[in-house]
């Protein structure tokens, strides 16, 4: 970066050919969706998304919640998604729990699709796979995130539906 620019003055980098086609994915997406599952009560909350690339064959993502009512912060994530030509992608998922993801899946460009299934589900006393289906369409971005536990087989978790802002 320019040393003498403003932050966020200077040009974004060039688009690496690897990320180019999950680019509808970059962006600040905010929205809302609920939860629930089994063992929780049902809730509402605030999301925002935020994809980025810094030129390199991977994507930056971070993710924050809040309660509708009071703002006051839910949960946060970030990580990496590095997206291969054949059609398939890696990510890795840190939370703020302190639980860890490393997901193995595959994108459709054309239908913009990324459907990720846990390979690893990492210092999780109870959770025991993880997958997560982000789908645009109408110029937005939803995602449902389905969970399994030692007690509870694999069944939705979370869902969302975002804007780009």
């Amino acid at each position: 970066m320019d040393g003498g620019a403003a932050a966020g003055s200077s040009p974004p980098p060039p688009l690496h050919p690897a990320i180019a086609p999950l680019s509808f994915l970059l962006g600040r997406w905010r929205g809302e969706g609920e939860g629930g599952f089994p063992t929780i009560n049902s809730f509402r909350y605030g999301e925002e998304l935020q994809f980025s690339h810094s030129g390199k064959p991977v994507i930056a993502y971070s993710q924050k919640t809040w309660k509708l009512t009071s703002g006051e912060p839910m949960h946060a994530e970030s990580g990496y998604w590095r997206p291969k030509p054949d059609g398939s992608i890696e990510v890795v998922i840190a939370q703020s729990t302190g639980l860890v993801e490393v997901q193995k899946g595959s994108y459709d460009a054309e239908h913009k699709i990324v459907t990720l299934q846990s390979e690893l589900v990492g210092n999780a006393a109870k959770v025991k796979e993880i997958t997560r289906v982000f789908k645009m369409a109408d110029g937005n971005l939803s995602y449902v995130v389905q969970m399994a536990t030692h007690l509870s087989s694999l069944q939705p978790h979370l869902k969302a539906l975002l804007k780009k802002i």
